[in-house]
């Protein structure tokens, strides 16, 4: 999968959606994303986007730098794979 987009300032998202006046789904339409996919980021029930262009999309719409919402993340897998390639064998 890869590299992952994980929301650091979730409180500062909903903030700004409320100023620019960008419903769930709106956002999402510009995002390119299911609309869930913004309602779970929004709710807690998910951290980050598989996605590295939906968090810039989503940063562009609501005009801010990627990293005032969002942070890298390595996934899981790709972790544990990185981790096999540098044991010595």
């Amino acid at each position: 999968m890869g590299m992952r987009m994980k929301l650091v300032a979730r409180d500062a998202l909903l903030d700004r959606m409320i100023r620019k006046d960008f419903s769930n789904r709106r956002l999402a339409k510009y995002a390119e994303c299911a609309p869930g996919t913004i309602d779970n980021l929004l709710s807690g029930r998910t951290q980050a986007v598989n996605k590295p262009r939906t968090a810039e999309l989503i940063c562009e719409a609501l005009d801010v730098p990627l990293d005032v919402f969002f942070v890298p993340e390595i996934s899981n897998n790709e972790r544990h794979s990185a981790a096999r390639r540098k044991v010595p064998a």
